[in-house]
């Protein structure tokens, strides 16, 4: 192994990578190149480490120096400059793990972060000291202080206080020596806006602002000659604005159309102004004036404020592309009108917006809508050079140099600081190991060539254009029923793979990010690129990279975030399909079980049907048939019964008549849906709806919140994929029960005195919009003092549920220990909930990391005050996961290969006739022969083991049952008495895909045990 990797691995163990998909997806930034470029700068990293603090990041940059290998920083990859990218065999910093803010300082007006920070998060932290943040970037909830204070960028709030050099008060560097240096006053500049180039940032202390209430005004101007002359008014009257923007007709046009809205004028120019509010009376009246003297007109506040709120989204037109081709200048205010009038003219279908840098500049980005698998958008990117070429002529520069426009360095930095940090560098990088070919001059001349090249063939680039087809020369949509072949998707996965912005804002919040560790493989934007990739022909889909697909907690909080607005969690649920419908990849192990359950017994607990109705209190009579139903699930029918038990006890004391199934009620099925088994999720969904309509259902109420968006979204989808009849009106417990406490027909007699507060699951949360209902209810109950967790409604944490307690379990356990730690920051005695899998995995992780706060469900909570004794299931939770978790462990490839070493004596007792013939016949060859027989059949021995134990698992499944029930002692009843049918279609499901695996594993003990048969009886 490579000295270098087996120190990263000493070292950094678990926080470092190898494995060529990461590596990949940690080589790349938000650009999409065309292919001649590309190629130039496509370079995997040769890892990827994760330091967790300062002295980490010095000892990697005394490794660099010892074995001579590059080092490239990277905050969240939110730059299309080029600066995090990869040099050849490099090493990938990634600061996601140094994002700790350190200390607030009110009185100094100051903050101290570490450089994986993203800005909103800031933004949050100070909100509670009443502080704000004096500037931002537009890409804020992607990306981090340290990114940007070594971009050297300009933003939200950069009117007033200029670039983010402007506002930092000090930073400390690891340089290449890996000495730590702070750095102040003017020597902020041989660190900060160099892109680590000589030295990496480690913290960083910022100056803020009082927090206060931003005013948006927005303005439609008659033409960009009237924008510049209320620039240069409002700069000249000295109006003490905070940021101000502007966006071109295209660009409004556009990206209202990428949002499915029409609400703001796209006939003319728009100019966005921010205040304080407590500036008001100071602004408002110039404001208004500057703004009328241009024959301007000022919006609704409504759509100023809905502008506003779009800040964050400067790439929603991607959707469009689904690629940009970007371009960004930097342009004196003066030379405006000018600048705009030349690139309307010479790039037709730009769009444009600005923002103010000081009173006398502005940055302009541009974006041209294009696909990136044609020749168009090669053709097409040599506008963007000439968008900046076009502010070059009006006295205006490159916004960075990052890697592409080194060239240029003097003039984005200044002549004078960069000879002074080119002087730094080589006193303090002499082997250019810190991030190299960056910022400074001297880039690759192939690079610059191929830069000059697109300049030069413009016109060239125009006229082929012109003879395109219509669509660029777009790849024709794939045929969805082609997606099971190699390289191919469906064609709206495909689209989305590309339309992805990779700007980061999902992995700020995806549950699975955050509980793997902070790795780009587990993000949505790592996922998308990696199909993109895949689309591509340079990655394959690996079963590692299926898992994590398939570990998705289905959550949707990337939903709501996604710049592009994609349907993420929708198309992942259509991806899983894909990969184990069509693709036959295998989905994990435990779900085979829960289909062999479903299979006989209809649930996926391995119970019998007939004790799905066994909680039914003796005192509530449901009807079999009514206009309202009732739906329990299967968790709450065998396993978490006080959930079920007490939602009818709320129907029954509120007044309501209802219908309950018993037997007929079928798992709904959403646990096989997303887990890729369609066809088990159609077979669910086929016997329900029938068996609902049969009774007369109009209006059914659901406990488990799994069922809920099964039922109300799936079904509804399905249904009229598949024909069927499906006007059911699906309502969760907790709404109709704060209906019934609004109403008064429920009488709490019993307080509960203690502070609970609310976990939203997702999917009645995120999923179905449920928020209110269940607080209602809960701060109606006597004695209740309820309290809110950090994140909560649209924005709760998931619990970490179903597919990551199955298919990880201890990323499933930092999941629930994230969401615990917000219970107990709040004090709560309580955490209330209504979703079974919810109670579950809270119970079962909260233990597992030793955050046991009590766990109760709705219903339950509900029933105590209504009078009803006290229910926790809790230890039956913790003893039916113990079932489980031992059986997912044998279920694995290392359980499987570890029962089959077990029953290895069976197994070669129970060979089939011919093979135990031809083994009789090598007794009596000579031994040298049969060493020769054993090697030929070692090397047979994978194509012929999928076969053998087709002949021998139907004489061996009584071995493995009795194997699993001595390994599982407390296996319940019902499952001891099932497991005999369900193992034949569980083995049947799991081996032909398993034994690739396995059969290394047992390969060698196989060997010997055959040799041992043939030579004791030869003996």
């Amino acid at each position: 192994m490579d000295p270098l990797e087996v120190e990263l691995r000493t070292r950094f163990q678990d926080r470092c990578r190898f494995d060529h998909t990461e590596r990949l997806l940690y080589s790349h930034d938000v650009a999409s190149l065309p292919e001649a470029v590309a190629r130039l700068v496509r370079h995997v990293a040769r890892a990827v480490v994760q330091p967790e603090n300062a002295e980490e990041v010095a000892a990697l940059a005394r490794l660099s120096a010892v074995h001579g290998a590059a080092l490239v920083p990277r905050g969240a990859g939110t730059s299309g400059y080029g600066g995090a990218l990869p040099a050849r065999d490099s090493i990938v910093v990634d600061f996601t793990r140094m994002s700790r803010v350190l200390g607030v300082d009110p009185g100094a007006m100051t903050a101290t972060v570490e450089p994986g920070v993203v800005w909103t998060n800031l933004e949050a932290v100070l909100g509670g000291h009443e502080l704000a943040l004096r500037l931002y970037p537009t890409s804020a909830p992607g990306s981090t202080v340290g990114g940007w204070v070594a971009g050297g960028g300009a933003g939200i709030g950069s009117y007033e206080y200029g670039t983010i050099l402007d506002n930092v008060v000090e930073v400390e560097a690891v340089l290449p020596s890996g000495q730590a240096r702070r750095f102040d006053g003017e020597d902020l500049r041989l660190v900060a806006g160099l892109g680590g180039s000589t030295g990496f940032i480690t913290r960083v202390t910022l100056r803020v602002r009082p927090k206060d209430r931003d005013v948006p005004v927005l303005a439609a101007l008659p033409d960009v000659g009237a924008v510049q002359r209320l620039l240069e008014g409002l700069a000249d009257r000295r109006v003490p604005l905070w940021h101000v923007s502007f966006h071109s007709c295209e660009y409004t046009a556009r990206s209202q159309t990428a949002a499915g809205t029409d609400h703001l004028p796209a006939d003319r120019p728009l100019v966005m102004v921010v205040y304080p509010a407590s500036r008001t009376a100071e602004v408002e009246p110039a404001l208004l004036e500057a703004i009328a003297a241009q024959g301007g007109e000022v919006l609704p506040e409504t759509l100023a404020a809905e502008h506003w709120a779009e800040r964050y989204y400067p790439m929603r037109l991607k959707r469009l592309g689904p690629s940009l081709i970007p371009s960004e200048a930097v342009v004196p205010t003066a030379n405006l009108e000018a600048v705009l009038k030349d690139i309307g003219a010479a790039v037709p279908g730009l769009a444009l917006e600005g923002q103010m840098i000081g009173r006398r500049e502005a940055a302009l980005l541009g974006f041209l809508v294009g696909d990136e698998r044609t020749l168009a958008f090669t053709l097409g990117y040599a506008k963007s050079l000439l968008v900046l070429d076009i502010a070059r002529k009006h006295g205006g520069r490159p916004y960075a140099a990052g890697l592409f426009f080194t060239a240029d360095a003097a003039q984005v930095l200044g002549p004078e600081p960069l000879a002074r940090a080119q002087a730094f560098k080589r006193r303090v990088d002499p082997g250019g190991r810190f991030n190299p070919g960056k910022v400074f001059p001297g880039q690759d001349p192939t690079l610059r060539r191929a830069m000059g090249l697109a300049r030069v063939g413009r016109p060239v680039a125009g006229l082929v254009e012109k003879l395109l087809p219509k669509n660029g020369g777009r790849p024709a949509d794939e045929d969805p029923l082609a997606a099971g072949k190699k390289g191919q998707l469906p064609a709206d996965l495909t689209y989305h793979a590309f339309a992805c912005a990779q700007c980061g804002y999902c992995r700020n919040v995806c549950t699975l990010f955050t509980g793997r560790g902070g790795w780009e493989s587990a993000s949505p934007r790592g996922k998308w690129y990696a199909l993109r990739e895949y689309v591509r022909g340079r990655l394959p889909l690996t079963g590692e990279l299926v898992e994590t697909f398939l570990l998705c907690t289905t959550c949707k909080r990337c939903n709501d975030v996604c710049q592009v607005g994609i349907p993420i969690q929708e198309l992942w649920d259509k991806l899983r399909g894909v990969l184990v419908q069509g693709k036959g990849f295998p989905t994990f192990p435990p779900f085979e079980m829960m289909a062999a359950s479903f299979a006989l017994e209809g649930n996926i607990w391995a119970a019998h049907r007939r004790d799905r109705d066994a909680w039914l209190p003796e005192d509530v009579e449901p009807r079999d048939a009514a206009p309202i139903g009732y739906w329990a699930g299967c968790t709450a029918s065998y396993l978490e019964s006080d959930i079920a038990r007490n939602a009818v006890r709320i129907l029954r004391d509120g007044g309501m008549d209802f219908a309950y199934m018993r037997q007929d009620e079928w798992c709904c099925g959403v646990p096989f849906l997303v887990s890729g088994k369609w066809d088990v999720f159609e077979k669910a969904l086929r016997h329900n709806v029938g068996e609902i309509n049969r009774r007369g259902i109009e209006t059914l109420v659901v406990s488990c919140p799994g069922c809920w968006v099964s039922l109300e979204h799936y079904y509804r989808e399905w249904a009229e994929r598949l024909g069927l009849e499906w006007n059911v009106k699906v309502r969760h417990i907790t709404e109709v029960a704060a209906d019934l406490v609004r109403e008064g027909k429920l009488e709490f007699k019993q307080p509960v005195n203690a502070r609970v507060t609310w976990h939203d699951p997702c999917h009645i949360g995120r999923h179905g919009g449920i928020y209110e209902p269940p607080r209602q209810v809960i701060q109606a109950i006597p004695g209740v003092e309820f309290v809110e967790m950090a994140h909560n409604r649209a924005d709760g944490l998931c619990c970490g549920s179903v597919l990551t307690r199955v298919g990880e379990p201890d990323t499933s356990d930092a999941i629930a220990s994230a969401r615990l730690a917000e219970a107990e920051e709040v004090g709560a005695d309580l955490v209330a909930t209504t979703c079974p899998c919810c109670e579950f995995q809270l119970r079962v992780g909260g233990r597992a990391v030793g955050r046991e706060v009590p766990v109760v469900d709705f219903a339950t909570l509900v029933a105590r005050a209504l009078g009803y004794p006290a229910e926790d299931p809790t230890e039956a939770v913790h003893r039916m996961w113990a079932v489980f978790d031992r059986a997912i462990q044998l279920m694995t490839v290392e359980g499987m290969a570890w029962m089959m070493e077990q029953l290895m004596p069976e197994m070669i007792g129970r060979l089939p006739g011919a093979m135990n013939a031809g083994m009789g016949a090598m007794r009596r060859l000579p031994r040298g022969v049969q060493d020769g027989l054993f090697g030929m059949m070692e090397s047979l021995l994978p194509a012929m083991m999928p076969k053998l134990m087709d002949q021998m698992l139907p004489k061996l499944l009584p071995d493995v049952v009795a194997l699993m029930e001595a390994e599982i002692p407390d296996m319940p009843p019902a499952m001891r008495e099932l497991m005999p049918r369900m193992m034949p279609r569980i083995m049947k499901a799991l081996l032909p895909r398993m034994l690739p695996e396995v059969l290394p594993r047992i390969k060698p003990r196989m060997m010997q045990l055959m040799k041992e048969h043939v030579r004791s009886r030869a003996g």
